[in-house]
């Protein structure tokens, strides 16, 4: 395997040398052609044009609804002609998936997938199918306007980042509040792309780069594609780049206020597109073209990045494949996954160009404040923290139980593409419960929630009836790193963790303080360790034992009358 997933050095040049040769050639076309800042009706009406200038090779679909009323699109280049998700795994191309305008007030993307298209649509490349959606936030897209980028170099007019609910779709990929998310979701699930690149423009610090680039964390993906995300697509896009003449630097999050600080690895959780393909074992890359760098040439640097992309994938794409397929095969017999991370102390360096930041006293507020001086411009190694380590796991069961009233989780899971059997008849089983005993939650709502976070559980065996119509899934499927994250209330991105569960949160049934004391008083003489229980929280709580609420209150909570259900989330473990 060592020889196999090592590039040749000669070859590697000789396909570098292919991809400069089209940027020269790209160079030539006009600039209007290149870099016209189009509407998104400017845009659908160039896509929908240019499949029907390549028939045989191209092919633009309306894949789903969005919240704006309008179609999601998908435009498909597929040099067989075919189409088809199933022939082109069947065949083992590379399927690389292409997000654009996810944030419609990053236009770069939706302009640079069009050209990218228009080039390669004059020889597609045999072993890949491209399916790309051309504007994904399109409300955002519809919602133009001059101001709201307002730390953003051009172009004149651009789109909004909320969608046509307000949401951010960057934020939506597993709870799926959008008809945006929901439509991707069943389109990724149809296509299983090897390859997710989603498109962005960047915000933060000031510096020379024109591209970063932020790639799904090698740590969460299998042991072999692991190795071959950090030993040879890496190395080779960002040679590539800089061969191009556009170096590209990791994405710039930043350790403290400047980059000579130090820049870390960002987190992509699952609600976040690489995140959410890494579930999958897709391999997924967000290019982020720096936001004070001119629309042109962002929109050039973000066309090279896919160019050095499919030069790539022209030749190590079978690799690639055949990778994906053995992850695949693991999923189905993993049981532990880890579902928490959490950027390692590990540290290296890497060539950095950035501007010096000066402090300066600011004419607004008269307090200090950075401002990054283009006069001393600097080239220097800086750190690097590109490690992240497993900070929680998760045990799967042999299956879950989940009860057919709760039709949001279930619609998700179907999505998803995860496969389940439905109960044909009532049925009495010994489950494992799942309580909650603690969480916090977000003091205002993020994206529409009030999310809860430091969430903790306990487990109890039960024996409970399940209806005709509830489902039984099986965790011996490809979604099984899916399941472990969203399944287990205690990771960050949960369905708990998004709300989906708190109708459990709230009890029901309470008690009349005259009438339960009699009951109370038999209860607690007819239950020894109960009444021990009792009697030392008395003792050792003075508000306890000032309260005869409270008190009932625990003995209540302690008895046969509380009602089970309460914090008791409806997805239950078969674990024998």
């Amino acid at each position: 395997m060592e020889k196999e997933v090592k590039f040749a050095k000669k070859k590697r040049l000789k396909h570098l040398f292919f991809t400069l040769a089209l940027f020269a050639a790209l160079a030539g076309q006009s600039q209007t052609a290149l870099y016209e800042n189009l509407t998104y009706n400017q845009l659908i009406a160039r896509w929908t044009e240019l499949a029907k200038k390549h028939p045989k090779q191209s092919k633009m679909v309306e894949a789903g609804p969005t919240d704006s009323g309008l179609p999601l699109h998908t435009f498909i280049i597929d040099k067989s002609g075919k189409f088809d998700p199933i022939s082109a795994h069947n065949a083992d191309k590379v399927v690389v998936m292409i997000l654009n305008g996810i944030h419609a007030g990053e236009p770069d993307g939706m302009i640079a997938s069009l050209a990218f298209a228009e080039s390669i649509l004059t020889n597609p490349p045999q072993n890949i199918v491209y399916c790309i959606i051309p504007v994904y936030n399109i409300g955002g897209a519809l919602n133009r306007n001059s101001t709201s980028r307002v730390n953003q170099n051009g172009p004149e007019e651009y789109g909004f980042r909320g969608n046509a609910i307000n949401i951010d779709l960057n934020r939506d990929f597993i709870k799926c509040d959008s008809k945006n998310a929901q439509s991707f979701t069943r389109i990724f699930q149809q296509w299983k792309p090897h390859i997710l690149i989603d498109t962005h423009t960047s915000n933060g610090a000031d510096y020379q780069h024109t591209m970063t680039l932020v790639n799904t964390f090698p740590e969460k993906l299998s042991n072999l594609q692991a190795s071959i995300l950090r030993r040879d697509i890496l190395p080779f896009l960002y040679e590539g780049m800089k061969s191009a003449d556009v170096p590209m630097a990791p994405y710039v999050d930043l350790v403290g206020q400047t980059p000579e600080s130090g820049i870390v690895a960002f987190t992509d959780l699952p609600r976040y597109s690489t995140g959410y393909a890494a579930l999958f074992n897709s391999i997924g890359f967000m290019t982020e073209a720096h936001m004070l760098k001119p629309f042109e040439s962002r929109v050039s640097a973000t066309l090279k990045l896919l160019r050095v992309m499919d030069t790539l994938l022209i030749e190590k794409g079978s690799l690639i494949v055949q990778l994906k397929k053995q992850a695949d095969k693991e999923t189905l017999e993993t049981t532990i996954y880890t579902t928490k991370w959490k950027v390692s102390s590990s540290v290296e360096t890497i060539d950095f160009s950035g501007y010096r930041a000066d402090t300066i006293i600011s004419a607004v507020t008269g307090l200090k404040r950075i401002k990054y001086n283009h006069a001393k411009p600097f080239t220097e190694a800086i750190p690097y923290y590109n490690q992240h380590e497993g900070a929680g796991e998760t045990m799967l069961p042999l299956a879950y139980v989940i009860p057919q009233a709760w039709t949001g989780v279930i619609e998700r899971l179907k999505m998803n593409g995860i496969k389940y059997r439905v109960f044909s008849n009532d049925t009495i089983m010994q489950v494992e419960s799942v309580y909650i005993t603690d969480f916090e939650s977000t003091k205002v709502p993020y994206e529409g929630h009030f999310m809860h976070f430091n969430t903790k559980t306990k487990s109890r065996k039960q024996q409970l009836q399940f209806r005709k119509g509830d489902i039984y899934v099986s965790t011996k499927q490809e979604g099984n790193r899916y399941l472990a994250h969203i399944l287990n209330a205690e990771n960050d991105d949960s369905f708990f963790n998004w709300n989906f569960f708190d109708a459990v949160l709230s009890q029901k049934e309470y008690f009349s303080d005259y009438v339960f004391e009699d009951l109370a008083e038999s209860i607690l003489n007819t239950n020894g360790s109960l009444r021990r229980a009792f009697e030392e929280k008395k003792r050792t709580d003075v508000s306890f034992a000032e309260s005869s609420r409270a008190q009932l209150d625990f003995i209540f909570k302690n008895s046969p009358c509380y009602e089970e259900s309460h914090n008791r989330i409806p997805v239950y473990k078969i674990v024998n």
